[in-house]
């Protein structure tokens, strides 16, 4: 018996040259359903190096061990051309400890990359550590040789966050010979070439119309008395350029970067391979061929424009806006993501910011800003009784107006063309107004809703709303006049309104003290939510709003043909379709599911946290509240609530919430789906792609508008 053994994607040879494969096997395993197949570089013959990030078997981490998992740290890329030549992480500082080389997935549709991303991130990402890239330990990039050299990577955005060098070229190709020479780089701050051999006699500008964002093939060839060609994403743009290295020139090779102190073109790579000849012009076809595989051209990126108040704020200091956008960008296969978002008090002279504690969206809102003020809110009512569709932007507007736009705007027009949403997580003091000002607070929202948009010239149909379910504040019945508001605003599909965030009650105050193993919190700043649950909103409403993004055509290197039909969650949670009341103290919900397909009850939600019903009344003239003091699992789609009384009034007077008013359920103390334990879609593992916490039950949504109860079960 003879066993042949190989790298996986490489030719396996059964020796004296023969082939016992006419293709090479896949990399990593199974590749994601629906993509390339073939040919791969190890399709051309010869090949003397093949590394491939683009899946994991490609990868080994820092033991040596096979990487079996996304984000995960990468001590070397494989050398799957057999010729153990693997590419190690470079790092030309040695006064710190380097920034970990992880193997970032879905960078390139559902295929991934490695890069070392810097963690201190705020409102940019993935931000890339200006001091890393990969080394190769030697190969020829002489005049006399013949060589064939091939590099795909991606560019999330210019250089940043270096000290002096963020306006300088980023270094692509990098040989160590002499004192260094860069072989192929592109501009960075707003330049647009991409170059080869700079600086030298042969300088040769291959495009001068390279994006800011961009995935690209190079394929280099050196022919010994004719010079290089090279073709760019399967075009050839420059042919016999004169190599001005020596006849021999082999030494150590940097890619993505230059040997320099923060010299890291702040790139991701991809996938290389070499060939010590220079191929023909079918097997440079095989090449562009096996380019196939990844989306190349000018890339997306999202950005999220954050406005509001104090939990606005504790929001994107939590990373709830950053961690949107990041599940925006998944959704979309984006190269990039972000937020924009100015503090007030940073800029003066004029002020510029978009989140300003304590502010609500009109002083209609009593008591801080009496009508006809118009002091420190985005809109003014003058007070004389009109439609808020004719006021006018107040100081607050103003700042945000000079935020965005005018000779001092921080923000520049290349940020706010990647502007995909704008993010409202602000509902406070607008839901301390009675609930009879329920139409004046909705037109307050869509006039500020059409200004904004109109200061940065969109429409409802390309700039829609990401809005949360209220969260508790101070009086019960604003903050339901605010649920109900946004419901029916987010219903009425002209207005481009999304709810992220379709349940925020199960949240803890601001600080509080939390046991989790109770459920039980205690103390804290009531007005704002506790910061980890801030993050799991913007986590969890990334689903939301990436099915939103899809849905207006935003998909970069994923479109919405790529969603899968079931298993991802579209609205953020289960929700109650129908409450039976079975006798005076038991109530049997109805769910129907999101995501899940079974149903949890934790912690105090078996206790009844946030389950209530109003014995008579309305919401504009309450009755008797009776909360809940139990709640059980009755089947997948059932849960049985028993209250802490008896309800007197016949049921088409009794309403149920969940919660009532500003009600606080408490972190992890809702009934949630089981979509954490159950199996992704294909390619569609949130939890691996971005980290473990992705992968979360999600919470029985808020009810906006109270359920009457009914007397027929469901």
């Amino acid at each position: 018996m003879t066993l042949l053994f190989n790298y996986p994607g490489s030719l396996l040879a059964a020796g004296q040259g023969g082939r016992a494969l006419v293709r090479p096997l896949p990399a990593g395993g199974t590749p994601p359903a629906g993509v390339f197949t073939g040919p791969y570089p190890a399709a051309i013959s010869g090949i003397s190096g093949w590394w491939d990030a683009g899946l994991l078997g490609g990868l080994r981490d820092v033991s040596g061990a096979p990487l079996t998992v996304s984000n995960a740290p990468v001590g070397l890329v494989v050398d799957k051309s057999g010729n153990g030549l693997g590419l190690t992480p470079y790092h030309a500082g040695a006064d710190a400890a380097p920034a970990a080389t992880i193997a970032a997935a879905r960078v390139n549709g559902y295929l991934g990359a490695v890069g070392a991303p810097d963690a201190g991130t705020l409102n940019g990402g993935p931000v890339l550590d200006a001091d890393w890239g990969l080394l190769h330990p030697g190969f020829e990039l002489g005049a006399g040789v013949a060589w064939t050299r091939y590099l795909v990577w991606t560019r999330p955005n210019w250089r940043q966050g270096t000290y002096y060098v963020n306006a300088d070229p980023i270094p692509l190709i990098h040989t160590s010979f002499g004192t260094g020479v860069t072989i192929l780089q592109a501009d960075s701050g707003g330049g647009s070439n991409l170059t080869l051999f700079p600086g030298t006699a042969s300088q040769t500008v291959l495009s001068a119309t390279l994006a800011r964002r961009h995935s690209h093939a190079v394929i280099l060839r050196n022919t010994p008395g004719a010079g290089v060609d090279v073709w760019l994403d399967g075009a050839q743009v420059a042919a016999g350029i004169a190599n001005p290295l020596p006849a021999s020139a082999s030494a150590p090779v940097l890619l993505l970067h230059d040997g320099s102190a923060q010299g890291s073109a702040q790139c991701w790579f991809h996938e290389a391979a070499t060939w010590e000849r220079a191929l023909s012009a079918t097997e440079v076809v095989t090449l562009i061929s096996a380019q196939g595989r990844w989306v190349l051209g000018t890339r997306r990126g999202v950005n999220l424009l954050l406005m509001g108040q104090s939990n606005a704020a504790w929001f994107m200091n939590a990373g709830g806006a950053l961690a949107l956008a990041r599940g925006v960008a998944w959704y979309l296969g984006a190269a990039a993501y972000a937020f924009t978002a100015e503090m007030s008090g940073a800029y003066a002279s004029p002020a510029r910011y978009s989140v300003i504690p304590g502010h609500p969206i009109s002083n209609s809102s009593a008591p801080l800003f009496p009508p006809g003020a118009g002091g420190g809110t985005f809109l003014t009512n003058p007070g004389d009784g009109s439609d808020p569709s004719t006021w006018s932007g107040g100081p607050d507007f103003a700042a945000l107006s000079a935020y965005l736009t005018g000779a001092s705007a921080l923000v520049g027009a290349v940020d706010e063309a990647d502007i995909a949403f704008l993010v409202w997580p602000w509902s406070e003091q607008d839901s301390t107004m009675p609930y009879a000002d329920k139409a004046l607070y909705k037109g307050s929202v869509l006039q500020l809703l059409a200004l904004t948009r109109a200061l940065l010239g969109r429409g409802a149909a390309t700039l829609p709303l990401l809005a949360w379910n209220a969260t508790p504040y101070e009086t019960n019945d604003g903050v339901q006049m605010v649920r109900e508001s946004i419901a029916d605003l987010a219903a009425a599909s002209a207005n481009g309104i999304i709810v992220f965030a379709a349940q925020t009650a199960d949240s803890n105050p601001l600080d509080s003290a939390y046991d989790p193993a109770t459920g039980i919190f205690a103390g804290g700043d009531p007005r704002h939510r506790d910061e980890p649950d801030l993050l799991r909103y913007g986590r969890i409403g990334a689903h939301a709003a990436g099915r939103a993004a899809m849905a207006l055509g935003l998909g970069d290197t994923l479109q919405p043909a790529a969603l899968p039909l079931s298993g991802l969650p579209a609205k953020g949670g289960p929700q109650i379709t129908h409450v039976y009341r079975a006798s005076n103290t038991q109530l049997i919900l109805t769910i129907a599911h999101d995501s899940g397909n079974d149903l949890i009850v934790p912690l105090q939600a078996a206790n009844g946290a946030g389950f209530a019903v109003m014995d008579g009344g309305s919401v504009a003239v309450p009755g008797v509240i009776i909360p809940a003091v139990a709640a059980a699992r009755v089947d997948a789609t059932h849960v049985a609530v028993t209250l802490g009384a008896e309800i007197t009034n016949i049921s088409s007077s009794v309403l149920f919430f969940y919660p009532y008013g500003s009600t606080q359920i408490g972190r992890g103390d809702a009934v949630t789906d089981n979509a954490a334990n159950l199996p992704p879609p294909a390619n569609w593992n949130i939890g691996n792609d971005l980290g473990a916490a992705w992968n979360v039950n999600f919470p029985l949504q808020a009810t906006t508008y109270p359920i009457t109860l009914s007397d027929t079960p469901a």
